[in-house]
């Protein structure tokens, strides 16, 4: 009876060596000494193991006991000197293919051809389905956010049209704003237009405005009466904080009127360079004199401008500011054109 710890064919041990046992013998056998690689043992499925024959067997079966032909003894008389391999089969490709009739090639790749096929069905078809389906599920997200992507570009295309739209109605409203505000100007301007502001005449409980403004028009030689006065009071100030006494505004009752009044104290003021108009020619007594000026009744945005106006022109050196039917002009110098400030925008352009 064959050691079961030995391999029937080399004799050697079959310890921690992948071996295959006869199902008639019970012999082990080394899976090398039965000409198979390490790949194709592992290829031999479960099945095939458990009705595995040897060739000693299978030789008995074929000539009825007789076991000349088994391949397990060496009877050459050139034996190797190690007494391990006195019992060493050698075989060929050929002769291992015409006596064992157990494994072929084409027996291996069907094994191989199920193994693999048994493996693809339980382990890689499942998961070839999860892929199959998370990819469903990504196309049906894919084509959801397509749906939205477009709905998006409709409203996006939608809200430029509008956007355009109200560009255009901007402009327009722009266009008809400047328009409004320079018809409302030009009617501030008319309103304005028959109006003079006295400037620092110093204030009193007990003063009479009418009667000042017609002193005045005979200081300036413009005599003017009660009559062509339309209407005289104190203005409120633009800066509670100012020391200056709060201007008097006087409504005449024609422009021309105003227009003459202006320019009889301008010209006053030239002609008299040395005692220019002040609160003596009034009447007002006080140990100073303070000086007094007449101007047209500008409006509040007006008045800021004109005073950025005399601030630039002490700035570069311009000589004359004047206002003229509300319009504020500047002059370098008796040689230079006159400049019409329409705005702050203007004056920072001056250098």
């Amino acid at each position: 009876m064959a050691d079961s710890n030995k391999c029937n064919a080399c004799l050697n041990e079959l310890a921690n060596i992948p071996s295959i046992y006869c199902t008639r013998c019970k012999a082990g056998y080394h899976h090398s000494c039965m000409n198979y690689t390490l790949t194709e043992y592992k290829a031999l499925s479960v099945e095939l193991k458990s009705k595995w024959i040897c060739v000693q067997c299978q030789s008995r079966e074929r000539k009825g006991g007789d076991n000349s032909n088994t391949p397990v003894h060496n009877k050459t008389g050139n034996a190797p000197t190690s007494p391990q391999l006195e019992f060493v089969t050698k075989r060929t490709k050929s002769r291992t293919g015409s006596n064992c009739s157990c494994l072929t090639a084409n027996n291996i790749r069907d094994i191989i051809r199920e193994e693999l096929q048994l493996h693809f069905t339980h382990k890689i078809y499942p998961e070839i389905q999860e892929v199959r389906i998370a990819m469903s599920s990504l196309e049906a997200s894919v084509a959801h956010f397509n749906v939205e992507l477009e709905k998006v570009k409709a409203d996006y295309v939608e809200q430029a049209k509008i956007i355009d739209v109200l560009k255009s109605e901007t402009k327009l409203l722009k266009t008809t704003n400047e328009t409004l505000l320079s018809r409302l100007a030009q009617l501030d301007r008319h309103a304005r237009s028959s109006n003079v502001e006295i400037q620092c005449v110093p204030e009193n409980k007990q003063e009479n405005l009418i009667n000042t403004v017609v002193q005045l028009g005979k200081v300036i030689k413009c005599p003017i009466n009660d009559s062509q006065i339309h209407y005289c009071s104190r203005l409120a100030k633009l800066n509670n904080s100012s020391p200056r006494p709060r201007s008097i505004l006087v409504k005449f009752n024609s422009a021309r009127l105003r227009d003459e009044f202006l320019a009889a104290s301008s010209k006053f003021n030239r002609n008299n360079r040395e005692d220019k108009l002040n609160t003596s020619h009034l009447g007002i007594g006080g140990t100073k004199k303070t000086a007094v000026y007449v101007v047209e009744h500008l409006t509040r945005e007006n008045k800021h401008l004109h005073a950025a106006t005399r601030s630039k022109a002490k700035e570069l050196g311009y000589k004359f500011v004047w206002v003229r039917d509300s319009k504020i002009y500047m002059r370098k110098d008796e040689q230079s054109g006159h400049i019409y400030v329409k705005d702050i925008a203007l004056l920072n352009k001056l250098s």
